[in-house]
């Protein structure tokens, strides 16, 4: 196993594509970690495949110290578990909502136009619903000062094996690294039978 001794908070996410056969992999990793490093945060977006695998993981050893990232209040409530904090983009004022843009648009320019759109107005409609997710998935990487909700420290993906650098996954790891934050993929820490 990996280790991450020194690290606070760590991003706990991947694709929605997970391969049936793997699923109980994702959870037990998620346990391992939970259990190994007990004073450890871990985050996620709260969407299904990956990230619901690796938060019943955590959830299973200690739900308190999962922190889920939610694109508005009411996204997937019924898989959020009641001991877990929670987030939303929705308590962000303007100036952390322009912080964040501006992240996410440096890690991937081609996104210009829809989180513009959605800056601009401020609504969820099936023009801007992408932008809400790629500024959510912005707020996991940065954190929050104002809400004590600190900055990712490390990053531990399942991507799709066609397109690692693709969609939203992608798109976070790319945010990763512009701030300087190690990441890993299941190339390092799946099994090797497993991948």
């Amino acid at each position: 196993m990996i280790d991450l001794t020194d690290k606070q908070v760590i991003l706990l996410e991947g694709t929605r594509k997970v391969k049936p056969t793997l699923k109980p992999a994702l959870t037990a990793f998620a346990q391992q970690l939970a259990e190994r490093y007990p004073e450890m945060i871990f985050r996620s977006g709260n969407a299904t495949g990956s990230d619901e695998l690796f938060a019943k993981g955590v959830e299973s050893i200690a739900p308190t110290r999962m922190e889920q990232v939610l694109p508005y209040p009411d996204s997937n409530k019924k898989r959020l578990h009641q001991q877990s904090r929670v987030l939303s983009l929705s308590e962000l004022n303007t100036t952390e909502l322009h912080f964040i843009a501006e992240l996410c648009l440096t890690a991937t320019p081609s996104y210009k136009n829809i989180v513009t759109a959605y800056l601009k107005t401020m609504k969820k409609n099936r023009f801007t619903v992408k932008a809400i997710y790629l500024l959510r998935n912005a707020l996991k990487v940065t954190g929050l000062t104002r809400l004590k909700f600190k900055p990712a420290d490390f990053g531990i993906f399942y991507v799709d094996p066609d397109n690692p650098t693709g969609g939203g996954t992608g798109h976070t790891i790319r945010m990763c690294e512009l701030k300087n934050i190690p990441v890993i993929t299941q190339q390092a820490w799946l099994q090797p039978t497993n991948t």
